[in-house]
């Protein structure tokens, strides 16, 4: 019994502590819950979500806009992320849809290295993108994450 017991909490650390953000996408929508940001040994994750609009003709253009929306925001979390919510940031949203960012710091030369990992899109054009940064990036940026 105590075999099993070890066994089964062993599998449940695996996969629960796999050090990276899991999907945010349920059946085609946002899933009821998730986690945004994430730091293990290795790296900063961070997930950003944008909204498709509806006034967009295709639904190329929807998604493209809606993930270029979701990129800003994980770019966004991860700055607030390194720096604080101090951070002066500014995402213009209307209708929920991201209409423009910009983000007024230094942090730009090292968000440069973050690395889109995964891309999702929602049954409704939206979507959802995992990011990450390398903490080794961040230190030798001189922060303290």
């Amino acid at each position: 019994m105590k075999k099993i017991t070890l066994l089964l909490a062993v599998l449940f650390c695996v996969a629960g502590c796999s050090g990276h953000l899991k999907s945010a996408v349920k059946d085609g929508a946002i899933a009821p819950s998730f986690n945004d940001t994430l730091v293990d040994g290795e790296y900063l994750w961070v997930r950003g979500f944008g909204a498709a609009n509806p006034n967009h003709k295709t639904d190329s253009q929807r998604r493209i806009l809606s993930r270029e929306a979701a990129i800003a925001q994980a770019y966004q979390r991860a700055t607030e992320v390194i720096y604080g919510a101090t951070l002066e940031s500014n995402v213009q949203i209307v209708d929920a849809v991201s209409d423009g960012t910009s983000v007024h710091t230094s942090a730009s030369g090292v968000l440069n290295q973050m690395e889109l990992v995964s891309t999702e899109y929602l049954d409704d054009g939206g979507c959802s993108v995992i990011m990450r940064i390398s903490r080794e990036n961040l230190k030798k940026a001189g922060t303290n994450l």
